[in-house]
């Protein structure tokens, strides 16, 4: 009864308080549930400029080194705020020149390719329907695909009669694109603030760490962000430059063997590319079937092409690049992909192979000076490989000394003998 612990009278206030509020929100679970998505909605703009700051810093810690480098060779001493500034415009020049060029070079491109692609697949329509028809496959298509009625549709539905909702939908649209417009704009704004300020805000951060809270908690929260922060900027640089490297390889490629589709099939190879796994299987199924509309052999020149680039790319290019970006293992990759599709979507898929990345080096550092402490030692199949073979490596070496040396004991104990009989002879006594 002695050891047991006493709480002050300001602990004991603030559990019955804790107590009492965490009773109210859960009688009350609705309204709380909706005010926190009301919250979440309020900061869903200085959200997406968080990660928008995130993505766009990867270039301009780039140009930040870069900057660093050339000032360490010239002798230059500057702030490091100007690096980064100098960097960040940059990096918008970097990403306004490719949108530019993607507008002025790609854009026309992939309008021709899609109004090719819509010609060709309603001459194609009528064929499919009647293979469908001649091996008795009933299917609830359409018999006629006919684009004309799309734009009568539109017609007719813009007319007197329909005046007062078409009014109401565009004065709907208007405040929804001014609203857009105004979070966007916010977005943006805030993720300039954030990458022009990151360095302040850090070591205000770190301030507030270890002004409230324990060192040794501040210390484990501290090497978790950092832990956090190179993981995922690792792979958002993988991802971007693999996507970037096999669209362009792709791109040349295809053009090389003069296949439609070059442009389209690079937009969306580059696209889907940042899906870990299933993007460039995607991304070579879609431009198979495209080109499945102009020949089949075509369409297998696709898939040949697109697994030699592939291939080429992941083998050589892609490892002096990247390298093993994020430490984790494929499996783990996989179940984070998966799950992450399952319950958050494309953002899930992307968002959870960095965050399953966090997890699994902590758990293994925590496992392994847990094991270390135990002073127990448990092998993995590859380390208990590699233990025999040492083993076997300094069992023969151990086999070759002996034999060595039992040779020069041989060799000694023979020159020693016909030492002896030597003597032997030339004694005459004997």
């Amino acid at each position: 009864m002695e050891n047991r612990p006493r709480f002050t009278f300001k602990q004991c206030m603030l559990l019955s308080f804790a107590s009492i509020a965490m009773f109210v929100a859960l009688w009350n679970y609705k309204e709380v549930l909706s005010v926190i998505s009301s919250v979440f909605g309020y900061l869903m703009p200085l959200f997406i400029g968080a990660c928008l700051a995130f993505v766009l810093n990867v270039p301009t810690k780039a140009f930040e080194r870069m900057f660093a480098f050339i000032q360490r060779k010239c002798n230059l001493k500057v702030r490091h705020t100007l690096n980064t500034y100098l960097g960040f415009v940059l990096t918008l020049v970097a990403v306004g020149s490719a949108i530019t060029l993607f507008v002025n070079k790609m854009v026309p491109q992939l309008a021709v390719s899609g109004t090719d692609i819509v010609n060709r697949f309603r001459d194609w329509y009528p064929t499919a329907l009647n293979f469908l028809h001649e091996h008795n496959i009933d299917i609830n298509v359409p018999q006629e695909l006919d684009i004309d009625k799309l734009y009568d549709f539109v017609r007719s539905y813009f007319s007197f009669d329909n005046a007062i909702t078409v009014v109401n939908t565009v004065i709907d649209a208007a405040s929804s694109t001014f609203s857009v417009a105004i979070s966007a704009i916010s977005c943006v704004v805030f993720s300039i603030y954030l990458i022009t300020g990151k360095k302040k805000l850090n070591h205000q951060l770190h301030k507030l760490l270890y002004a409230y809270t324990p060192k040794r908690f501040a210390d484990k929260a501290c090497y978790i962000g950092t832990l956090s922060y190179r993981t995922f900027y690792n792979f958002i640089s993988s991802q971007c430059l693999d996507a970037l490297v096999l669209s362009l390889l792709l791109y040349a490629a295809l053009r090389i063997f003069k296949l439609p589709y070059a442009g389209i099939s690079c937009v969306l190879t580059g696209v889907l590319a940042l899906i870990p796994y299933v993007g460039a299987f995607l991304s070579c199924l879609i431009g198979a079937l495209l080109l499945l509309l102009v020949s089949p052999f075509k369409a297998l020149m696709f898939v040949v092409i697109f697994l030699v680039v592939q291939q080429i790319e992941g083998q050589f290019i892609y490892p002096h690049l990247v390298g093993n970006s994020i430490g984790l293992p494929a499996i783990w990759t996989l179940f984070a992909a998966l799950a992450g599709g399952q319950m958050m979507g494309l953002f899930g898929l992307i968002f959870f192979i960095p965050l399953t990345a966090v997890v699994y080096t902590l758990i293994k550092e925590s496992t392994a000076r847990r094991l270390k402490e135990k002073g127990i030692v448990v092998e993995s199949p590859a380390e208990s490989e590699e233990r025999e073979k040492k083993e076997k490596l300094m069992e023969k070496r151990r086999r070759r000394v002996e034999n060595k040396h039992r040779k020069k004991q041989e060799k000694r104990m023979k020159r020693k003998k016909r030492e002896e009989n030597r003597e032997d002879e030339e004694d005459p006594e004997d």
